[in-house]
């Protein structure tokens, strides 16, 4: 069989070397031998679907690569090519040898040799003349796309183009601003601009589209919040967004968020292209955990004082200011050292203006003339008020036992009776709902 195979072979072999030289067909030209025989295509190769032109080349290779037959096609039955056996002294096809074809399409000059229905799983084995024929000849065209016509520019991973079979040849080019590998295709987005680019494709297979387009858009630019602390009950934090997205990890929807826990905080920024950017950052909270403080009494001449003599604040930052909040009036004070008698609560005020608040209420009381409570209310600014340190309902009698006032302490009392008229020189009994007493002189 072997022997009959090289004789087929041997009377093609002239015709179809002259032709290829003349029409200059992208391969070396089959090597001449004695051994000859047909492949014969009872079909219309197609392409994609479409059928050949005529003056396109068939060529069929060895596996090695090396061509040992070529024919131009006409479309006529029984379509063959001659293609050249081992002689002994010239290369060429061996029975049992695999067999692969390729096209030369002329008017694109590109050559196609991917045949869907001929594969590594399923090969076209050279065997003798009676069975070396095609029914089925439809190639496909090399297809070159990305994954996706459009990327943000932090997505951080390469964008890697897909081939429906190698290309070895294939090179990639695109205009400036897209960081583009010419020999892989891969694009590196990091280094790449936002823009709409076209990537040229080259390649002397020939392909589905010689173009690609491609969108790469911008992420929304976030400036970092840096790690911050909740002051007292609650912090509130903004974000510059305009016509985008926001998430925060409290499930928040709006530039603006309300914080009230500790906790690892992100939130998420989306542009109108779908690109999304996010940061992450700690609250914490301002605390004061503890504070070490004494108290003195007011007397006579001299106001109140509260010395601070330790203090623990989570987060805080020196130096520390501060602030008291008298419950009573609601007035403030800022020198610790000239307190009117009343019951305060203290604020501090922390480096970066975070105030924080002691929950703890001092008391400052006035211990004047051995206990014996007196004050002035002359509205003279000097001693015009007198604290009444007893809680619930309190009742104010002369020295004769008539009710003059009904007070709720603890209070200030200033001298006057139910009607805000001033009470004369005297003593006056303050007596509470629990029946504690304090006796307190009044002097014009």
């Amino acid at each position: 069989m072997v022997s009959f195979l090289r004789y087929m072979m041997a009377g093609f072999c002239l015709v179809v070397f002259q032709v290829s030289q003349a029409q200059e067909v992208p391969w070396n030209a089959p090597s001449v031998s004695l051994v000859s025989a047909s492949l014969i295509i009872n079909c219309k190769p197609q392409v994609d679907e479409k059928t050949l032109t005529e003056g396109d080349y068939i060529g069929v290779f060895h596996d090695s690569g090396r061509c040992y037959g070529l024919a131009r096609w006409k479309d006529t039955t029984n379509f063959r090519i001659t293609v050249y056996g081992a002689d002994g002294v010239t290369d060429g096809f061996n029975i049992g040898d695999k067999i692969s074809i390729k096209l030369w399409l002329r008017s694109e000059n590109c050559i196609l040799e991917h045949i869907s229905q001929i594969s590594s799983e399923n090969p076209l084995i050279f065997t003798n003349i009676a069975s070396n024929r095609l029914n089925l000849l439809n190639f496909e065209r090399a297809s070159v796309s990305y994954q996706r016509d459009a990327y943000c520019l932090n997505e951080g991973i390469p964008v890697i183009p897909e081939n429906n079979y190698p290309v070895e040849d294939l090179t990639f080019l695109a205009g400036t601003g897209l960081e583009l590998d010419a020999s892989s295709g891969v694009i590196d987005l990091i280094k790449s601009l936002p823009g709409v680019y076209t990537v040229s494709l080259n390649s002397s297979i020939c392909l589905a589209s010689k173009s690609l387009s491609l969108t790469l858009h911008d992420y929304p630019r976030l400036e970092s919040i840096p790690d911050t602390f909740i002051c007292g009950d609650k912090l509130t934090l903004s974000t510059p967004v305009q016509n985008q997205q926001i998430l925060w990890s409290t499930g928040a929807v709006t530039p603006q968020v309300e914080l009230t826990e500790t906790a690892l905080v992100w939130y998420r920024v989306t542009n109108i292209q779908g690109c999304s950017n996010s940061d992450t950052f700690d609250v914490k909270k301002m605390a004061i955990a503890s504070m070490t403080y004494t108290t003195e009494k007011a007397d006579c001449y001299e106001k109140g004082r509260i010395s601070i003599s330790d203090q623990q604040i989570d987060y805080g930052k020196p130096p520390y200011g501060y602030r008291l909040i008298n419950q009573l009036d609601n007035s403030e004070l800022v020198d610790l050292a000239h307190i009117t008698e009343g019951i305060y609560v203290i604020e501090v005020i922390n480096a970066n203006g975070c105030v924080l608040r002691y929950q703890q209420k001092i008391i400052v009381e006035k211990d004047c003339l051995n206990d014996k409570p007196v004050f002035s209310p002359n509205e003279d600014g000097l001693d015009d008020r007198y604290f009444v340190n007893l809680v619930g309902k309190l009742e104010v009698f002369d020295r004769n036992g008539q009710l003059r006032r009904r007070l709720k302490g603890p209070c200030y009392f200033d001298g006057k009776d139910e009607i805000g008229n001033p009470l004369p020189m005297g003593a006056y009994m303050v007596v509470s709902e629990k029946r504690e007493t304090v006796v307190i002189t009044i002097i014009r």
